[in-house]
């Protein structure tokens, strides 16, 4: 079965265990971004906000009760790549002795490496999942099934993020269905 669109949401399961909480924190820190939590809320963020578009979209329907197109959503890692976030956070000395040895190459991918991950999530054919629990492929370093934190594919946690972090900030902007953003939608 074909997809009229596809969608993929660059996150990292990985990168959500800040050690404090898989709670969603609102308020953007004044402080730099040391330990990367506020990077990982954001990854987190993303893969649950595309939880619940796999799950909303595919019960949508229009007002005239047509449906709309089905949507393929799908997460994918693209592995570690050598991006001047992460060279920022590792600092100047460990990246001089990586780039100098040589090892970045052999431990981050480029950032074409990385992109071609993700174009890989999109072009693998996964057909039309019958539940959007099955349609939730995670994908790692360009291949399916990888393993998702149970934070990231939590609907609770997901139902919880868009009626206090996303709904708030779209309410009178955006014309959303009728019942949009209820749990049992």
């Amino acid at each position: 079965e074909s997809f009229s669109s596809s969608s993929s949401s660059v996150g990292s399961t990985p990168n959500t265990h800040d050690g404090k909480s898989s709670w969603i924190n609102t308020q953007l820190p004044n402080d730099p971004d040391d330990d990367l939590s506020t990077y990982a809320q954001s990854k987190l963020a993303l893969m649950q906000f595309s939880t619940l578009l796999r799950h909303w979209l595919l019960r949508t329907r229009n007002n005239d009760g047509t449906t709309f197109p089905r949507v393929r959503i799908l997460d994918a890692h693209p592995g570690l790549v050598w991006t001047p976030l992460l060279r920022n956070h590792i600092g100047d000395n460990a990246v001089g002795i990586l780039t100098k040895t040589g090892l970045s190459g052999w431990i981050y991918k480029s950032s074409s490496e990385g992109a071609d991950a993700i174009v890989s999530a999109l072009d693998a054919g996964i057909p039309t999942m019958p539940t959007e629990e099955a349609a939730q492929v995670y994908f790692v370093n360009g291949k399916p099934d990888g393993h998702a934190a149970s934070e990231s594919v939590s609907m609770e946690e997901s139902v919880r993020l868009w009626n206090c972090v996303i709904a708030p900030e779209v309410e009178g902007v955006v014309e959303l269905p009728k019942g949009w953003g209820s749990a049992s939608w």
